[in-house]
């Protein structure tokens, strides 16, 4: 196991906009307009580690109290982390082994990282999907016979299931069950051009999203048992992935692509089938879905702002989708300074955490958490 290394704490431009964000909320909050504020959310940047240019939040747990992500060198170096708000961020070092890192998900506890990382360790590999705990370390996961090819995706709740990709002949979707060797979900297409792909678990462990081939089938979701329901693509698009769904997999979210590439955002149930989330907020074009809390009624992703690079999204049924910045000045009264947030990535399973980066007031990509009062 390789050393890990806590950070001295955050660094100071991180602290910067937690002491101004508490003023602007106090602020607020004595407000002369006569009318009661509304309650505060909270809003931190989780600072880069040392060494490193930028940094992601991918994963959260499952009440937002612990975030897992990815720092990057200017290289191209990764080395996950995770953060806390009492600890601040950590960085995870590296499989034995290994010189690169990135976290993909995490439990609903945040006890279990689920970590894609390269070993030179037999059978040595660029891309291998690892379980990490702060007791056990890098637990490296047996690829499927005839491949050393392959990445992790989701994490169930108690962190008993792990899902991903590997190549094998093509890509192929897998489950991974305690120490057991890995299961292969199945592939779909015709002849050699037959793929499939996991993108995420949910939280009851009971199923598995992602697609079949893309094209062909769309999006896919699995059962426990490895039976495909293939959800599809919204009508007139070229093909779909599904990337999220709520803690049963009643609800599942994903991406729908036409001919030209642009992106529409969707959210599947059994009852309504696949349905496109809407019309988006003036100035951004396309729309991704990334995550869903655990009861569907709450999705986060991105979209394309005209000659802004993208723009981080938040959709519920009662306001369609909305920038999260003015979801934050309409609901809180709350700005954010120099910050531009460009990808919400994740959200808790409550609903009340997301995660996601953006750009910072000094101009470096840094990972931040955002918690909603409950």
């Amino acid at each position: 196991m390789s050393t890990r290394h806590r950070l001295g704490g955050p660094p100071l431009h991180s602290l910067a906009w937690p002491i101004a964000s508490a003023l602007a909320l106090a602020a607020c909050q004595a407000g002369s307009d006569g009318v009661s504020a509304p309650p505060a959310a909270t809003f931190v940047g989780l600072g880069i580690l040392p060494g490193y240019s930028s940094s992601r939040a991918l994963a959260v747990a499952s009440d937002g109290s612990v975030v897992a992500g990815t720092a990057s060198t200017v290289s191209g170096m990764k080395q996950a982390f995770t953060w806390n708000a009492q600890q601040g961020s950590a960085a995870l070092g590296f499989a034995p082994a290994g010189t690169n890192s990135a976290a993909a998900a995490v439990s609903a506890d945040g006890s279990v990282i689920l970590v894609n990382g390269d070993s030179a360790l037999a059978p040595p590999t660029p891309s291998a999907v690892f379980r990490w705990t702060r007791e056990a370390g890098f637990v490296r996961l047996a690829s499927p016979d005839n491949s050393t090819l392959c990445s992790g995706a989701g994490v169930s709740g108690d962190g008993s299931v792990i899902v991903g990709t590997c190549l094998r002949y093509n890509d192929e979707a897998f489950r991974w069950l305690a120490n057991a060797a890995p299961i292969g979900l199945g592939r779909f297409g015709g002849g050699s051009d037959q793929t499939s792909r996991a993108a995420a678990i949910s939280a009851n462990g009971s199923w598995v999203v992602g697609a079949g081939h893309p094209v062909v089938t769309g999006a896919v979701a699995w059962d426990a048992t490895g039976v495909a329901t293939i959800l599809g693509k919204l009508p007139t698009d070229a093909s779909a992935v599904a990337t999220a769904t709520s803690r049963d997999g009643a609800v599942v979210v994903g991406v729908s692509l036409d001919s030209a590439g642009n992106a529409h955002a969707f959210r599947w149930t059994r009852q309504a089938g696949m349905e496109a989330l809407g019309a988006l907020p003036d100035g951004v074009s396309g729309s991704v879905a990334a995550g869903a809390s655990g009861d569907g009624t709450r999705i986060v992703g991105w979209g394309a702002a005209a000659n802004a690079g993208e723009v981080a999204l938040v959709w519920d049924a009662a306001h369609g989708w909305r920038s999260l910045a003015a979801a934050l000045r309409a609901d809180h009264r709350m700005e954010l300074p120099g910050w531009k947030l460009e990808r919400a990535t994740a959200i808790s399973d409550d609903g009340y955490g997301i995660v996601g980066y953006g750009t910072n007031p000094q101009g470096q990509t840094e990972a931040w958490r955002l918690l909603l009062p409950r």
